[in-house]
Order: C-alpha cells, then sequence, then structure tokens
C-alpha cells in the first residue's frame, strides 16, 4: 500500500511538473484551413538568423498547438507553413496565443485572440495595406505605358502625395500607440528624419524591453545617426545617411569577386539599390529600376546594387531573371551583417538610396519607390 502511495505521488508529481513546464514555456493554438497533415514552425530571429523555438504537425482540421520548451521573450515570432507562406506574431509566455488563418495566405488571412500584441499588430497591417493599396494603384497607372511624359510628371508626384498621405496617417498611429511593441515595425513606414522626436520617443519607450532585440538595435541606431549629425564624416565609416551629406563608400566584391567602389562613380547621379533574391517587395521593384537605367544611363545615371543575400547562386540567378543589366553588383553575402548595410542604418528593404553627381545623398528611402524615382530623376535630366 505504502509503494503505492509513492508511485501515485510521483505520478501526480511528474504530472505537475510537466504543466508547469508546459505553462513556462507559453502555449500557441491554431487553425490553418488547408494545412491538414503539414508542419507548423514558430521561429525567432537570433544573431540574424531564424531559429525554430518549436514545430507541431497539424491535424487533419489543420489544428496545431505549439509547446515551446523554453519561456518566450517578449519578441517578434515568425509561424510559417513555407518559407514565402508565414506571419509574424508578438507574445511572451504570459500570453494564450490562439491564431486562424489560410494556408498559402497566412499572413492576409491572419485572426488572432489572446495576444493584445499580435491583435494590434494585424490591426495595423490592415490600417496599412489600405494606404499602400493606392500607392500600388498609383504606381500601377504610371506603368501602363500609355502616359506622356508630363503626364507621368503629374502621376509621379499624385504618388509622391499619397506616400505624404500615408506618413501623415502612420503617424497619427504611432502617436498613439508608441508604447506598443507594434511600433518598431510601424516606424518603418514614416519619414524619421523629419520625425526624429517621435521616433526617439518610441525607442525609449520601449528600451528596458526590447534593448536586445536585433530589430530594436538596427532601429535605434539609424535613430542616433539621424538625431547627431556629428556622428557622421567625410569616409562615412559610422554609417550615417542624411540628405545633402556624403554618401558612405562602398567597396565589396561583385559575383566575379572583383572589387567594386562606390566612389569610382563620383561625377555620376547613382542609385545604391540595397534588395536580395529573397525579398518579394525587392523583386517586384525591380521593374521600375531597370526602366528608369534604361531611359536615363545616356545621361550619367547609373545603379550600384548591394545584395543582402546569403547565398551567391541565388543572388545571380535574380540578377539574370529580373534583367538587372547594370554592371554594378556587389555583396559580401551577409545577410543582414552585411558591412554595408551596416554602414546605411538599413533596417527593411527595398531601400533605395539617390546619390547626386557630388557624391551627396539627395533622398532615400519610400520617396524613391516606383515611379517616384522617375518623378525624381525628371526633376534632375529635365526630360
Amino acid at each position: 500500500m505504502r509503494r503505492s502511495l509513492i508511485h501515485i505521488s510521483l505520478a501526480l508529481s511528474f504530472a505537475v511538473c510537466i504543466a508547469s513546464c508546459a505553462i513556462q514555456g507559453g502555449q500557441i493554438k491554431g487553425e490553418f484551413k488547408g494545412a491538414e497533415g503539414k508542419w507548423v514552425y514558430l521561429e525567432q530571429y537570433l544573431n540574424n538568423r531564424a531559429v525554430k523555438v518549436d514545430s507541431a504537425l497539424a491535424d487533419q482540421e489543420g489544428k496545431f498547438v505549439l509547446q515551446p520548451s523554453r519561456p518566450l521573450d517578449l519578441d517578434y515570432y515568425w509561424i510559417r507553413l513555407s518559407p514565402q507562406d508565414y506571419l509574424i506574431v508578438i507574445t511572451d509566455s504570459t500570453e494564450h496565443l490562439e491564431i486562424t488563418a489560410r494556408a498559402g495566405e497566412l499572413n492576409s488571412s491572419a485572426k488572432a485572440s489572446g495576444s493584445e500584441n499580435t491583435q494590434l499588430l494585424l490591426e495595423f497591417q490592415g490600417f496599412l495595406k489600405n494606404l499602400l493599396e493606392e500607392e500600388r494603384s498609383a504606381s500601377a497607372s504610371l506603368q501602363s505605358g500609355a502616359l506622356s511624359d508630363d503626364e507621368k510628371m503629374e502621376a509621379g508626384n499624385q504618388l509622391l502625395s499619397l506616400r505624404q498621405h500615408r506618413f501623415a496617417e502612420v503617424k497619427k498611429w504611432l502617436e498613439a500607440h508608441y508604447s506598443s511593441p507594434v511600433a518598431l515595425s510601424a516606424l518603418q513606414y514614416i519619414d524619421m528624419e523629419s520625425e526624429i522626436n517621435l521616433a526617439k520617443k518610441v525607442v525609449s519607450t520601449l528600451e528596458p524591453r526590447f534593448r536586445n532585440n536585433l530589430r530594436f538595435k538596427v532601429l535605434k541606431n539609424q535613430i542616433d545617426q539621424l538625431g547627431n549629425p556629428r556622428l557622421s564624416n567625410e569616409s562615412g565609416a559610422t554609417g550615417k545617411i542624411a540628405t545633402g551629406k556624403k554618401a558612405p563608400e562602398i567597396r565589396l566584391p561583385n559575383p566575379k569577386g572583383d572589387t567594386l567602389s562606390l566612389n569610382n562613380l563620383l561625377g555620376k547621379t547613382v542609385l545604391i539599390d540595397f534588395w536580395a533574391s529573397w525579398c518579394g517587395p525587392c523583386r517586384r521593384e525591380n521593374p521600375n529600376v531597370v526602366e528608369a537605367y534604361k531611359k536615363y544611363r545616356k545621361d550619367g545615371f547609373e545603379v550600384f546594387s548591394v545584395s543582402l543575400d546569403k547565398s551567391a547562386d541565388l543572388w545571380q540567378e535574380a540578377i539574370k531573371k529580373d534583367g538587372l543589366i547594370w554592371p554594378n553588383h556587389v555583396s559580401d553575402l551577409g545577410f543582414w551583417n552585411s558591412i554595408a548595410a551596416q554602414d546605411y542604418g538599413v533596417h527593411s528593404i527595398p531601400f533605395p538610396v539617390l546619390v547626386g553627381k557630388d557624391g551627396n545623398v539627395i533622398a532615400f528611402g519610400d520617396a524613391l519607390r516606383g515611379k517616384a524615382l522617375e518623378a525624381r530623376l525628371q526633376q534632375i535630366f529635365g526630360h
């Protein structure tokens, strides 16, 4: 009898241990329609690489439970079915996150409960989607090929106006939610140089919880540089970029292994284009850059492409497939650790930087996306 009681006691202790461990690790439940029998992965980016936190096999109804073996710190996490089909959540082990979505369109179809931060992130993405769709529509009309040069100029100005509207709307959102982790994502959709005080407010508020987060570190570094012009010098070694300031030098190998230098293009108008083969928005932006290059290369316009790829084969394949016909392609295959990306404070791509003949920055970021690039080049070259 005594031995039986001991066994029961041990069994209960073991069950309590399992339950407490489960609580410590947090739990994410989900139902992905169309994902029946597929693996679902939970990942976190640490030291610039994706680290698997847990995985689970979806059942015949597409339901799954992710049960990490370690406690989750408050952070951004990726829930994936494949490298292309994923959604981003913000959670920790204190929350009981539940997600529903459709396979093939996880990011656009996701609904969440049990996590205030994830719900706010999805709400912001929906809010932002409407603003970006207006810009995409305006950009599509510019690409129709049926517009005269004057009409293209007018349409380009309209696109710039829509972007300014988006900056203003996102600014309002940020002012109301500056203390949320979602603000780290929202900041990339405003002009941080002109809204430096708001950007600093977000960073100072979130720093106690996110100081060790990669996304936060890159963002804080960029804001620190924008807010302190003395961080810049002639060589650009500290990575400060601002309109009217010298563009930092870039010296990196091309696909053949030969080192190319940005400074060798002094005297030309240069678009420094940070991109990668794995970046969908970059690949969709490439046709605009190709069109601008074909139109203005005779006027002294050059493109200096800096890839954040990790694979030389995928990088070169994308160059060929997208018809990136200019000769200046460089990469150290360092992913987000790319020296040039760090020097320029790049925290999202595509990230274009337009440099004048004198080597000084004319504009950068969203002001050069889509047909807005051609509109700016029309102003420079007069046609």
